[in-house]
Parts: C-alpha cells; sequence; structure tokens
C-alpha cells in the first residue's frame, strides 16, 4: 500500500479474512454536528440579542481511506474530534452528518454493522463475570446459530489463546469494589469480545489509555497482527510513546475537528512539517511534536505565534499539491518534491483535505483498490513472542466457518429468541449473583424482621382479639407491605441505569433483541428478588403471632411478594424514564411518600377531590389484600364491641371484626379485586418499562 505496510511476522490471531469479505473503508468530506445542549453564555464577537446557535459542528469536512490490513491511527488532544469520528465510522453516533462514508463503496447496512467490531474508550465489562463467562456468553449470541457448541467453544478458547488471556480465564473481571483482572487484561477482554466474529473492520477508542507503555505496545503489537490477517484497524490514540507510533501505517492528525495531517504516519508526518517549518526538535519524540503542534503550544513561541502558527498548518494542508491520492502524503511524494509543497492563493487552489480530489475520484479509487487489493504477508523476525499466537486449529476444523459475518446462514441474530432469553437468563444469574446472595442485603433484612417481630411479639397470639390488638396488627401488615415496597422500589431504580451504557453497546452489536434481554431480565430477578422477602415474611408472620392456618400464611405471603414486585416494577419504571439516579431517587421518594400516605393507615378519611390518588396505590390494594386474609371471618370479643357500640342490639354471642367498622375496607369481602388490580398494576408497570427501554435504546441517527 504505496509504500506504507509495515512486514512482521506472518501469524494469525484468529482465521484470516477471506479476501472477498475484506473492507476498505472511505469517508469523503465527513462532518459531524451536535446538538448544543447547554448554553454556553454570549460569544466573543457575537451581536447583542443574537440568536444562540442549536448545533455545532466538531468535525469540518475530514477524508480518507483505510484499507484492509492497514493500522490506521487518529491523534489528536483532547477535544479534537477522534472519537466523535471514530464513533460516526462505527455507526454508534446519533451526531448528524455530512459527507458519506463507504464501506466497499457502499454505504452501512445493518449486516455491514453487525460484522463491524468496536472497542469502546471505557471497557464496559460486567464486573461479576469470570473472563471465560463474558467470552462464552458473547460468543453464544453473536456467533452464526449455524453452528455447533463445540465449536463456538473452540472460537472462545482460540481467542484466549490469541490475546493471552489463558491464566486469567477464571479470574474475575472486577471493579474498584472487586479485585479482578489488571488494566491491560481488562482492556484485551474488550478485544476479545469483538474478535469473535472475527470482524472485517476493527475500531477502537483509545485502546491504550491508562496502560503502561509496556502494556500499550504489547496491545499495539497484536493489533498488528490482527490486521495481518486482512482486517482493517482503525484506532484513536491520544499519547503514544515512540516505539509505539512507530507501528502506525496511516495516520490522521486532527486540531479542532480540522485535518492537518493525513497520510504515511513515520517519514511522511516528519517530511510534511518540516517542509512547513517546524521540523520535530532533536531530542523530541515525533507523536510529543505532532501533539504540540495540534495544541498549538509549542514551548519556544508565545500564545500569538502558537495559534497563527495552528492556522498555518491548516491552510498549508488544505492547499497543498502534494499527497492528493487517497493514501494521502506518502514518503514518495517528498522523494522528488521542490519548493513548491503547497500553494496560498489563486484561482487553482485546492481546498478540502484529502478531499481536494473530487468526491466521485475518491469513491472510484476505493471501489477500484477494493477488486484489485491484495497482501502478501512476508516473514521476517523481529516480533516480541509476547504479540504471537499462532492458530493451530485454524486448517483443522472446518466447522470453524469465518465469522466475520454473523448472518451468513441466513438467520439476522445469532440466537433463536428462546436461546437468546435462556443465554441471556443464565448471564443475569451470574451477574447478580454477588449482589443478590449478598450477607449485607440478608443481615439487613433479619434484623429488620427480627426488631418487629419483638415490637408485635405475640401480638396476635391470644385465642379472643381485643380491638387494641386489630388495631395493632394492622399497623404490622402496613409495616411488612411499605418496607419491602420501599426497599425493592429503591434498589430497582439503579437496575437500568446501571446496566444502560452495556445494554446500548450490545444493541448497537446486534447481540439479542430488547424483548428477549427484558424477558430473561425479568425471569433471573424474580427468583432472587423474592427469596429475602420470604425470609421476612416468615420471621414476621410466626414472631408476632399471625392468623396460624397454612392458607393464612400462604396468602400472606403471596399478597406481600404481589405488592412488592409491582412496587418494584415502579421503581424499573422510574429508572429506566429517567435515568439519572440523583433525579430517579429524588422522584421515587415523593411519588412513594404520597401512595404510602393515601394507603389507608394513616389518613382513612381524605377529602373526595384527592381521595382518588388511593386508586392509583400499590400499597392502598396491598394493605386492604392483607387486611382481608388476617381478619377475614373473625371474631373479636364482644365486651369491646359494646364498648364501641353502646346503641347496638345486646345479646351478640359472636362479634365479626367486620362487624366492628375497624377499617374502610370490608375485611370479610373477597379478595379478588385486590388481587386483579395488583396483578393489572403490574402488567401496565412492567410494560411501561419495556417501552421506556426501547425508547431509551432505539439508535436514531441525526
Amino acid at each position: 500500500m504505496d509504500g506504507t505496510s509495515k512486514p512482521r511476522q506472518a501469524v494469525r490471531l484468529l482465521r484470516d479474512v477471506a479476501k472477498d469479505k475484506q473492507v476498505s473503508l472511505s469517508f469523503v468530506n465527513l462532518s459531524v454536528i451536535v446538538p448544543v445542549l447547554v448554553d454556553a453564555g454570549p460569544q466573543d464577537g457575537a451581536p447583542q440579542g443574537a440568536e444562540k446557535p442549536k448545533e455545532r459542528e466538531v468535525l469540518h469536512s475530514v477524508s480518507g481511506v483505510c484499507e484492509p490490513g492497514c493500522l490506521f491511527a487518529l491523534m489528536g488532544p483532547s477535544g479534537s474530534g477522534k472519537s466523535s469520528l471514530l464513533s460516526v465510522l462505527g455507526g454508534r453516533s446519533t451526531a448528524r452528518t455530512t459527507g458519506d462514508i463507504l464501506f466497499n463503496g457502499q454505504p452501512m447496512t445493518k449486516a455491514i454493522k453487525r460484522s463491524l467490531g468496536f472497542v469502546t474508550q471505557d471497557d464496559l465489562l460486567f464486573a461479576e463475570l469470570t473472563t471465560f463467562e463474558t467470552l462464552y456468553f458473547a460468543a453464544m449470541l453473536r456467533l452464526p446459530r449455524s453452528w455447533t457448541l463445540e465449536a463456538k467453544l473452540q472460537r472462545v478458547d482460540m481467542v484466549l489463546e490469541g490475546l493471552g488471556l489463558q491464566k486469567c480465564r477464571d479470574t474475575i473481571i472486577g471493579n474498584a469494589m472487586m479485585r479482578g483482572v489488571s488494566g491491560g487484561e481488562r482492556k484485551r477482554v474488550s478485544i476479545s469480545c469483538e474478535l469473535l466474529i472475527n470482524p472485517s473492520v476493527l475500531f477502537l477508542d483509545e485502546p491504550t489509555s491508562g496502560l503502561d507503555s509496556t502494556t500499550a505496545l504489547k496491545l499495539v503489537h497484536t493489533l498488528r497482527n490482527l490486521a495481518f490477517g486482512g482486517r482493517t484497524i482503525v484506532a484513536s490514540i491520544h499519547q503514544p510513546s515512540s516505539r509505539l507510533y512507530q507501528e502506525f501505517d496511516q495516520l490522521m492528525l486532527l486540531a479542532d475537528g480540522n485535518s492537518i495531517f493525513y497520510g504515511e504516519a513515520n517519514q511522511a508526518s516528519a517530511a510534511w512539517f518540516a517542509m512547513l517549518g517546524v521540523p520535530v526538535p532533536f531530542g523530541v519524540s515525533t507523536p510529543d511534536h505532532l501533539l504540540d503542534l495540534a495544541c498549538a503550544d509549542l514551548p519556544d513561541r508565545s500564545a500569538e505565534e502558537s495559534l497563527t502558527l495552528s492556522s498555518m498548518l491548516l491552510e498549508g494542508f488544505n492547499n497543498r499539491k502534494l499527497g492528493l491520492g487517497k493514501h494521502g502524503l506518502q514518503p514518495s511524494d517528498f522523494g522528488a518534491a521542490s519548493g513548491g509543497a503547497f500553494e496560498k492563493e489563486g484561482p487553482s487552489t485546492t481546498s478540502g483535505s484529502v478531499a481536494s480530489t473530487s468526491q466521485t475520484d475518491l469513491h472510484i479509487l476505493a471501489d477500484n483498490d477494493t477488486k484489485k487489493h491484495s497482501y502478501e504477508l512476508q516473514v521476517v523476525t523481529g516480533v516480541p513472542s509476547t504479540s504471537i499466537a499462532l492458530d493451530s486449529r485454524a486448517g483443522k476444523d472446518d466447522s470453524l466457518q469465518e465469522a466475520n459475518e454473523p448472518s451468513e446462514d441466513g438467520h439476522k441474530w445469532g440466537a433463536t429468541w428462546w436461546q437468546q432469553v435462556r443465554i441471556l437468563t443464565s448471564r443475569c444469574v451470574r451477574v447478580r449473583r454477588f449482589a443478590a446472595l449478598s450477607i449485607q442485603r440478608f443481615a439487613e433484612v433479619v434484623i429488620v424482621a427480627l426488631l418487629a417481630g419483638l415490637f408485635w411479639f405475640q401480638a396476635g397470639g391470644t385465642k379472643q382479639l381485643r380491638s387494641s390488638t386489630i388495631s395493632d396488627l394492622a399497623g404490622l401488615l402496613f409495616f411488612q407491605i411499605l418496607f419491602m415496597s420501599f426497599s425493592s422500589m429503591f434498589q430497582a431504580i439503579f437496575t437500568f441505569p446501571a446496566d444502560f451504557q452495556m445494554l446500548v453497546k450490545e444493541r448497537q452489536s446486534g447481540m439479542y433483541r430488547l424483548s428477549a434481554y427484558y424477558v430473561a431480565r425479568s425471569m433471573s430477578d424474580i427468583p432472587m428478588d423474592c427469596l429475602v422477602p420470604t425470609l421476612f415474611s416468615v420471621i414476621i408472620y410466626f414472631m408476632s403471632g399471625l392468623r396460624l392456618s397454612p392458607g393464612a400464611f400462604f396468602s400472606n405471603w403471596t399478597g406481600m411478594l404481589l405488592t412488592m414486585l409491582t412496587a418494584q416494577s415502579a421503581g424499573l419504571l422510574i429508572g429506566a424514564t429517567v435515568m439519572n439516579a440523583k433525579t430517579a431517587l429524588a422522584f421515587a421518594t415523593v411519588f412513594m411518600l404520597c401512595i404510602m400516605l393515601v394507603g389507608g393507615f394513616y389518613v382513612q378519611n381524605i377529602p373526595v377531590w384527592i381521595g382518588w390518588l388511593k386508586y392509583l396505590s400499590f400499597v392502598y390494594y396491598g394493605y386492604n389484600l392483607l387486611l382481608k386474609i388476617e381478619y377475614q371471618d373473625r371474631g373479636f370479643s364482644c365486651e369491646d364491641y359494646y364498648a364501641k357500640f353502646p346503641s347496638a342490639p345486646p345479646g351478640n354471642t359472636y362479634c365479626s371484626v367486620a362487624s366492628g367498622n375497624f377499617f374502610p375496607t370490608d375485611v370479610d369481602a373477597p379478595v379478588t379485586l385486590e388481587v386483579c388490580v395488583l396483578f393489572l398494576l403490574l402488567i401496565v408497570l412492567r410494560t411501561g418499562v419495556y417501552l421506556a427501554l426501547k425508547q431509551k435504546t432505539t439508535f436514531r441517527k441525526g
């Protein structure tokens, strides 16, 4: 590729991408416009009263070509547009764009998008899963459904071996609270998740950030070997070392959203800036010097001189006469270069960056190159052994098909809907195993249950109820409903905000249907979420001496769980709708206090104009349900009855709780209404959660 290809030892981390599956990526006159969400105040030089801009352009007409076998680097200071460009090229951005992005001369389709690998800057991994489990679940969801389980497991082992992850195979990923794999291993796990599908194009957003120089160099060696397999590798790099920088084939240097260099990374970049009068100083590495130029912050120049230099660099690149081909500036362009490398003015001035060649010409060049391009890997020495992993199984097992196109068996998804539900359910259980079964959670519930049991100790254990006992037990039933509702709701609020980025990432990769994820999450959560409340209910029920009959106990337990699940659904809906944890907590607090006050315990005679709120309160229906279960067809002391109703006809030997008018609801009435309403609220809230997630995760571009 115009002399930019760097010979290395011919190794394979995965099967080489077939030549007919290799992808050439080109982008022409690409601009990215994002909405202005925060008012930045009056702009300098803007007339007073002028309308404030609603959008801001973060990338300005950049163009380039990334080809198979090429390691393409995006460099620039923070805020220069590297991540924005990478996200747009990988189809992960909702920003509005102008210009063209072509894959083998064609716009991106859903099938192409599913064959791309995209490694985000922040490693989005489940901390509770081991390295093997992370790759296993990704393989089950992403690899073609026509593959056998053995073939998928072989692919997982191949990737683990290829990226040197065998020693941490059974180590959890971990996070700040749980010790797990190292930073370099964590980054390699992120890359391995994308390599499972053997992508034709791999995008990486600052893969070396946070790594030491040696680990970063090993990682880039790995990317080099992947490129040799016929893949197109595009990576944004923040501050590379000189040794790491030498691994790049092509470079695009960005400054404030503008391209000030595009071409061969090593010789051509140094020659170009030397021609512009800013050569690499003695003792300064090339990448450090390039970043100084992009930042307009040279140590031997004033701020004004640096700004003037920045404008000169941009003008020089836009008006250049060299490197107008699709590969930009190449070393061969400087071999016979005389004085006129660029023009400053005149009608023949070529504007734009690499796109100074016509858009049609660049499209044709990219398309022709895809048809004619082929790479012969040369065998030389000098690659560190840590980055080499031979695929000894590649030619032995024909069942391992090329996975760079997961839908090659004619199916859009790697697994059927039922398989997705089963796999995701298993994954959700493993992810929640530490939180759901934590000692802290059990201790909290047991301590509260024991305290409540002591406060109401055997309050209902007498043979004949007294009026004071009826009121006390009603307080216990209300507390039972309220505590579990509060606890489950406030825990559920953080469920989807915590997993939202992972959900968006996996949905954009085409791993599963949203409906399968939602059903799996619900199926895995319900058993674990019911375990702790069951323990709470058992302790309180028998310590307080509630109605001792199997039917009453199981009815109380079922009613409490139904109310708790409804409260949890409300918390999930709030979390899925608001997403901001602070705002969600404030809203949930007001909401929960409102439905608690209209629940029928604190205030029984609510004004008519606001009394309708109780019909929206699951606490109201849950409390009435437990009252009916506990007091249905039960009597109390007739002595207390006549004390409460002196004018009642004498001679009653049996006085029912219902006749005592202790509660607004008729405790002798059937429980059908409360059960049906709670089920209806549960279904409506759960449906609302799904619709909120669907709206939040639907990819809408610009």
